[in-house]
């Protein structure tokens, strides 16, 4: 049984110089989530499928150095039909050529799709099948999940594939200018039977098609809402982590909720999703264990701003990715790091000076002068701004667990773990008072619900009146 052989530079190089400008130009190419392919040396690629373009957009995704090791599966009687159309396949693509419907009990049906694993080789499937109904994702065959089964270890790259089906209908040879959408997902390792494989692939894909960019390009009567922003604020140590996963379980039980803490998760009916992380997560959890062990506060600025950035990066994908109802966020990058330069700062920021900035840094306020005073006093301001930094999410609510620094830093000696360099009565102290300035601000200037809750009371207590100001909250805000 013998592997595809890699594709010829002549046909890498027909892809590279005609294939992809005639996609890119005539039929019009949106990529969303193309960094989920990164740094993958061999991957299962998976798509739904309406269109003989299909195939043509997943190579037109991949980078240069994948398009001679990647190969489709593709029914061979079927392109067999025309000779010509036969040979400017294989020549392109170096299809894994398998006969459907036609089961061969001494004969391994995956035997030439593993044999190109085995050997290195990425494979492009579409697990439907066949091309199903316009528009339409049919549900996955079982081959899909028996194949994996055998490589647990073996990435899998969902990709949702919108516009084809209309730029190449089934029953049409002839090529339509219309708009189409290639929506990566974040690569998948999947365990499990293959029933249970297969679905877990499936329900990935759906995920993605009810996803903000892929509904977007869909006919609606109505508006989709974006997901609400819930932010928790407070000291280390005053129990915000705990509150947001609290509510991040509760409010699941009549929606979906994403939660951004320490890691990404998502909540239904109570409880958590299994989740692959996003590639963004793993960078931002690398930055926060290293800023968690330097020694001063010095060191200590950069990683903290690269884990903020991230943080605020990983919660617009998580509103992309998993379409959210609401999302539950342990701290908010946007008033952290507000209230961070209070840190670095000799004295403490004036309420004016704060919103201001908070307007720089969200980028909801465009008619700041280049020579405005607070770029001198903040150069690193200056400098976000010049490199598109400044785009920060405002939540829509905010609540401030409060709690004095004596009693935070009992909780953290506490937990038997090495103090931060933060981690001080005198530190937290300035912190605190600089969390209260925020939520003055954004409450009457920005006009943000906000709620200081006493983090010193029973638990329950807390999380009862977190419920009861989020839920009102939701509500005005509808």
């Amino acid at each position: 049984m013998n592997a595809p052989s890699c594709i010829s530079r002549a046909a890498v190089a027909l892809h590279l110089i005609l294939l992809r400008p005639f996609m890119k130009l005539f039929c019009g190419v949106n990529v969303t989530g193309r960094e989920n392919l990164e740094g993958l040396e061999q991957t299962i690629v998976i798509a739904n499928h309406n269109s003989h373009l299909d195939v043509l957009l997943l190579y037109y995704l991949l980078p240069a150095r994948m398009i001679c090791r990647t190969h489709p599966v593709a029914d061979q009687p079927y392109f067999a039909r025309s000779r010509v159309l036969y040979r400017l396949v294989n020549f392109l693509l170096i299809p894994i050529w398998i006969t459907r419907g036609k089961p061969d009990l001494d004969h391994d049906p995956f035997g030439e799709i593993k044999s190109a694993i085995d050997s290195g080789r990425s494979v492009i499937i579409f697990p439907e099948g066949t091309r199903g109904r316009p528009g339409e994702m049919e549900h996955f065959r079982s081959g899909i999940g028996r194949l994996m089964a055998q490589y647990p270890l073996l990435p899998i790259v969902p990709i949702l594939l919108t516009g084809p089906d209309r730029a190449l209908p089934r029953a049409s040879a002839l090529l339509l200018p219309f708009w189409n959408n290639i929506i990566v997902g974040p690569p998948q390792k999947c365990v499990g039977s293959h029933r249970e494989i297969t679905h877990q692939l499936e329900s990935v894909l759906v995920d993605l098609s009810r996803s903000e960019r892929a509904c977007r390009h869909k006919r609606r009567s109505q508006t989709v809402r974006p997901a609400r922003c819930l932010a928790f604020l407070g000291i280390d140590g005053s129990g915000k982590s705990t509150a947001s996963t609290l509510a991040a379980q509760r409010f699941s039980e009549s929606m979906r909720v994403c939660l951004v803490s320490d890691e990404l998760r998502v909540f239904e009916h109570g409880q958590p999703r299994e989740l692959q992380p996003l590639p963004s997560e793993k960078l931002r959890q690398r930055i926060s264990a290293y800023a968690k062990t330097v020694g001063s506060l010095k060191q200590y600025k950069i990683p903290k701003l690269a884990e903020l950035l991230l943080r605020d990066r990983l919660l617009r994908e998580a509103g992309r990715w998993y379409s959210p109802d609401l999302i539950v966020m342990d701290g908010s990058p946007l008033l952290n790091l507000l209230a961070w330069s209070v840190l670095y700062e000799q004295e403490e920021l004036d309420n004016a000076t704060c919103s201001t900035a908070l307007g720089i840094l969200s980028g909801l306020t465009k008619d700041i002068s280049r020579s405005d005073n607070i770029f001198t006093r903040f150069p690193e301001l200056a400098r976000m701004k010049r490199l598109g930094l400044t785009h920060l999410s405002l939540p829509d609510i905010v609540i401030l667990i409060d709690i004095d620094s004596a009693t935070a830093c009992r909780r953290i000696e506490a937990r038997g773990q090495q103090r931060q360099v933060h981690e001080t009565e005198e530190k937290l102290e300035r912190l605190r008072r600089a969390y209260h300035q925020v939520c003055e601000v954004v409450r009457t200037d920005w006009r943000v619900p906000t709620r200081i809750l006493n983090g010193g009371q029973p638990l329950e207590n807390v999380m009862e009146q977190v419920l009861q100001f989020a839920r009102a909250s939701l509500v005005t805000k509808e």
